[in-house]
């Protein structure tokens, strides 16, 4: 930045109230502007990062976070060139965040609706171990903020090979009658899995101080749309509804299942292992508790 050292103290003020309430320099945004910029969490390389505004910081092979909203609906994504691991930013041909219909931003969408897309099929692309899938990949987008600092909220996007890992973790805290966002839950990686497969568990619960907060956050904005349910510069007051538990609707699980690189299907599969209750980390408790004192 030029040759300026030390940033006076009213021009600091002022960084830091824009950084408080999200916003940037009218100036610069005529000029720089990127379209609406979504805190998000990346697992490019087999590990978790949160990237915003264009910064990325590495956590590591594992994340605890608390599960603050869910899409219901499976979400779409194309992407018409063949996956390259080196490039990075790379926009999809088209994509469905409802999996009704392709983007309004897309100009050209490969089809009107989802349901008759040829992409959307089963079989129209077929993977090396010749099991079928499809062009057009399923997804779920998840709003969580991270366990140890419950004041940012992130859009974590999980892939088709994650699903079914998702939809098994919410059935498993259902049986003990708890909701994902009562539970800090820890996203790792599948050791088996030659490529960054998320997997879920439940590491802990949520401190009684930290409730207050998680429930606000249920029915925000900041949730809407990391969830890509509304549109980040249609954001406004947070709607006043009934709080509802997250439900994942099902898929196939035959093609969750395969849809996954051929080397990898091949690898044998850990046993599951038995659901039981988990006690909280006292660490984790003790370092969340301090977030909420007064």
């Amino acid at each position: 930045m030029s040759n300026i050292t030390t940033v006076p103290a009213h021009i600091a003020a002022r960084i830091a109230a824009r950084q408080q309430s999200g916003t940037k320099s009218t100036v610069a945004s005529a000029i720089v502007n990127d379209g609406p910029n979504i805190p998000r969490i990346s697992i490019r390389a087999g590990r978790y990062r949160l990237v915003e505004d264009g910064v990325e910081t590495t956590v590591g092979v594992t994340l605890d976070t608390i599960i603050v909203g869910a899409n219901p609906r499976v979400s779409k994504v194309f992407y018409g060139k063949a996956f390259d691991a080196s490039a990075s930013d790379v926009r999809p041909d088209c994509w469905s965040n409802d999996g009704l219909r392709a983007d309004a931003s897309i100009e050209k969408p490969v089809h009107t609706g989802c349901a008759d897309c040829p992409n959307n099929v089963l079989g129209s692309k077929i993977l090396p171990s010749g099991a079928k899938s499809k062009l057009c990949s399923d997804q779920r987008h998840l709003a969580v903020v991270p366990a140890a600092d419950p004041t940012k909220v992130y859009s974590l996007t999980v892939p088709v090979s994650g699903m079914k890992s998702l939809r098994e973790y919410f059935k498993e805290l259902g049986n003990y009658g708890v909701g994902p966002e009562e539970a800090i839950t820890q996203l790792g990686f599948d050791d088996a899995a030659s490529y960054p497969k998320i997997t879920f568990s439940q590491k802990g619960y949520v401190p009684e101080k930290a409730i207050e907060r998680i429930d606000t956050l249920l029915t925000s904005d900041q949730v809407k749309v990391a969830t890509r349910q509304l549109n980040a510069t249609s954001a406004g007051p947070a709607l006043a509804a009934p709080i509802k538990a997250m439900q994942i609707a099902a898929v196939d699980d035959a093609y969750e299942e395969d849809a996954v690189p051929a080397e990898v299907a091949a690898k044998p599969v850990k046993e599951k292992p038995t659901v039981a209750a988990v006690k909280a980390s006292e660490e984790l408790s003790a370092k969340l508790d301090s977030l909420f004192d007064e």
